[in-house]
């Protein structure tokens, strides 16, 4: 593997220098490469885009700060190894220059952009309405959605835009997240009489709420409700969608006819 070609690893810093370089494992000698990840991502892009890519580095200076930019973008945005590998791959077909660190960051993570994000939600809440699973290139992608479908389906991409960048970005942020459930498919007509009342009580039973129905002259009987859609809001995360849908429903806050999930 060629190193890179400067006097020293790209983010070293002169002797007698502050480091302001992030604390980062980007920075750290791998053991098969023998040089840092970030050195080996210079080669890589230098390869990639030859005459092209180097002529940006006059100095050494200017690749340390490439390097400590960089860097700091991945941790932020928390781009892996792996993410490199991808990214890689598409700016061969994306780019004819050198890619920015924000394009090469989407072409690491193309469910980042929220454009793209936002059509394969609108795909995925489609075939969610048939009872189908959805294809989904990232889970985060798919919990944005939680709590805009209705918008994403009824609303332009203008008029939702903006409220659904910022879902997205608040669910990448999230580092971690549940799987995907399957869909539920529309309910049939609610069932009446002494089967539908023993399905009622089934459901409290099942959510911790027996017994609320029966509150006293003066009572809130959907008491319940408020309390999954209080515990939802803290970040609960015991409570189902199903769960919070039937409560949203309760205080008619949901219409079961346009319910995606």
């Amino acid at each position: 593997m060629t190193a890179v070609l400067t006097s020293a690893p790209a983010g070293a810093v002169a002797p007698g220098v502050p480091s302001t370089r992030p604390d980062s494992r980007w920075f750290d000698v791998h053991p098969k490469l023998g040089i840092s990840l970030i050195d080996h991502l210079w080669n890589r892009l230098d390869g990639a885009y030859p005459g092209k890519w180097r002529k940006d580095f006059p100095s050494q200076q200017s690749i340390d700060n490439w390097a400590e930019s960089w860097v700091e973008a991945f941790e932020d945005e928390f781009v892996t190894p792996a993410d490199v590998v991808e990214g890689l791959k598409e700016c061969r077909r994306r780019f004819a220059w050198p890619p920015s660190v924000s394009e090469f960051i989407q072409a690491c993570k193309p469910y980042m952009d929220p454009v793209m994000a936002y059509h394969e939600a609108v795909e995925g809440l489609q075939a969610r309405g048939k009872g189908e699973l959805g294809v989904w290139s990232h889970p985060a992608i798919f919990w944005a959605t939680t709590g805009l479908s209705r918008d994403l389906m009824e609303q332009t991409h203008g008029q939702v835009k903006d409220r659904w960048a910022a879902a997205l970005k608040r669910q990448l942020g999230r580092g971690a997240w549940e799987p995907i459930p399957p869909a539920r498919l529309q309910l049939p007509p609610p069932e009446r009489g002494a089967k539908a009342k023993e399905h009622a009580e089934q459901f409290m039973r099942d959510i911790g709420a027996e017994g609320v129905g029966q509150a006293p002259d003066g009572g809130d009987s959907r008491a319940w409700a408020r309390r999954i859609l209080a515990r939802a809001e803290r970040g609960d995360k015991w409570i189902t969608l199903a769960v919070i849908h039937d409560a949203q429903e309760a205080l008619g806050l949901r219409d079961r006819s346009t319910t995606y999930f």
